[in-house]
């Protein structure tokens, strides 16, 4: 558990405001009120040091974390454009030859849209995000892009409709297994576009939302995956530091890292879990979580997964600033005491050849 660092250049101050009144008070002298102005500038002197210091520190809540005081506001308006799709994904069991599927398309905004409804094969990059394939794409060529396409085995409909503010729209999705596929999964998504009209650039934005369907052929079903890498700093003088793992998939189904099987890497006695994510069929992902430490940590950062060897780096935390501070602190302390000695025994000289 860390100590604040205005509280430790405070504590400072003051233990040293406490021996340098000591000291005066245990030498007497022939002029008490020269005693007393001088205690109070050395007090006035300690609390200006105290205050400056902390306020350069950097995690001051002066500087930081500003209070605001918390006003009511009145609920924000609808925007005026909010497509909702639900569910947000499709998993097509194993052994299902043919199925109706539903999405549900909600106009969540102030005004009506029109949407046009699209399917695609897709691949997945490293960060999650889905590259669809076009459509007027050979299809020797999309088969080699998107190797698991299934694009072919699905219809929607309705293909177009218009959605008024606050209503909703069903559409169907059908999908049909072809005789003899490869085991494993197949894949394909649903995209809701809602066209836009031209801005005052005179630009046209789509917008939409996609849906990814998960079909899974019976046979050999294999989910299993690798950590293909983990990486942290070697050094930070703070947190959150981030942690990244790089899961890749060597089975033949996608693998979902949700909920009870979210991934967590364990570092310094502590658990620090990923975001839920999917790997799709031969696909990697790169996720990263982010770990507070301590104030001053030599910790192992290590991650596991079922049937995979353990992976460890090490992560050193230490508070360069926090000592930079303090050694601000101390000698501008001495450079105090030795200028108010020093101050003193002028004067006393002073005073003896009066």
């Amino acid at each position: 558990m860390g100590i604040h660092g205005g509280t430790v250049v405070w504590l400072l101050v003051i233990k040293w405001i406490a021996s340098e009144v000591d000291h005066y008070l245990e030498r007497p002298t022939v002029n008490r009120t020269v005693q007393k102005h001088r205690r109070a500038s050395l007090v006035r002197r300690g609390l200006a040091l105290g205050g400056a210091l902390s306020l350069v520190w950097a995690g001051c809540p002066a500087l930081a974390e500003p209070t605001l005081m918390s006003m009511p506001t009145a609920p924000a308006p609808a925007p005026n454009f909010a497509l909702q799709v639900s569910p947000t994904r499709l998993v097509i069991p194993a052994g299902t030859t043919a199925t109706n599927q539903h999405f549900k398309v909600t106009n969540k905004g102030s005004a009506p849209f029109d949407v046009t409804v699209e399917k695609s094969d897709f691949t997945a990059d490293a960060n999650g995000v889905l590259n669809f394939q076009a459509q007027a794409q050979a299809q020797a060529q999309a088969q080699a892009q998107a190797p698991y396409a299934a694009s072919a085995w699905a219809g929607v409909e309705p293909v177009s409709f218009r959605v008024a503010a606050g209503a909703s729209r069903m559409v169907n999705v059908r999908v049909t297994v072809p005789t003899a596929p490869e085991p494993g999964d197949h894949h394909f998504a649903i995209i809701f576009k809602v066209p836009a009209g031209r801005n005052a650039s005179n630009i046209r934005i789509n917008r939409g939302v996609a849906a990814p369907v998960f079909v899974t052929v019976p046979g050999r079903i294999d989910d299993s995956v690798e950590i293909a890498g983990f990486h942290a700093p070697e050094f930070a003088t703070g947190g959150p530091v981030p942690i990244t793992a790089n899961i890749h998939s060597l089975g033949t189904v996608h693998r979902d890292f949700r909920g009870t099987d979210q991934i967590k890497a364990r570092v310094g006695g502590s658990e620090v879990a990923f975001p839920e994510f999917t790997v799709v069929r031969g696909g990697t992902r790169d996720v990263t979580a982010h770990w507070n430490p301590p104030l001053i940590c030599f910790c192992d950062a290590t991650v596991s997964l079922p049937g995979s060897r353990p992976v460890t780096v090490r992560i050193v935390v230490f508070p360069l600033h926090l000592l930079g501070i303090l050694l601000a602190a101390l000698l501008a302390a001495l450079l105090l005491t030795w200028l108010v000695k020093c101050r003193r025994s002028n004067r006393t000289d002073g005073n003896v050849h009066a």
